[in-house]
């Protein structure tokens, strides 16, 4: 299954941007993250990393392709078996009063379901000034 969760705020699209590829950032507009385990200053392909959500669930996560000029950006991320995980694609694109942002997700129907809710949120959170 695949699906498109997109928001748009008043934030700049550099600064919304600069948020996705700081992932020590990540906690501050996405409810579900209260941390995150990365070496890199900024996201870079070919990286992995751990993402901390509530009530002790770890999540893996991969960066497979960061494309800085388009401000897009892909990873895998998985619970225990890669085969139990998603691919995300998110993407920032400037407008008049602000931004739109979105996340494409692509896996199983039974993870992206409860996924798409909270995905809004954070969007939604992510767009704001």
């Amino acid at each position: 299954m695949q699906t498109t969760i997109e928001a748009t705020g008043t934030a700049p699209a550099g600064a919304v941007w600069e948020r996705y590829m700081d992932p020590t950032v990540w906690s501050s507009w996405a409810p579900q993250i209260d941390g995150v385990e990365y070496s890199e200053q900024r996201l870079t392909a070919d990286t992995t990393g751990r993402v901390h959500g509530p009530m002790w669930l770890r999540v893996d996560f991969e960066i497979v392709d960061v494309d800085e000029a388009a401000w897009t950006w892909t990873w895998n991320a998985w619970f225990q078996f890669r085969p139990l995980g998603l691919t995300l694609t998110h993407g920032v694109a400037s407008r008049p009063n602000g931004c739109r942002t979105w996340v494409t997700v692509t896996g199983s129907r039974p993870l992206i379901i409860p996924y798409v809710p909270v995905a809004k949120l954070a969007l939604m959170r992510l767009v704001r000034p």
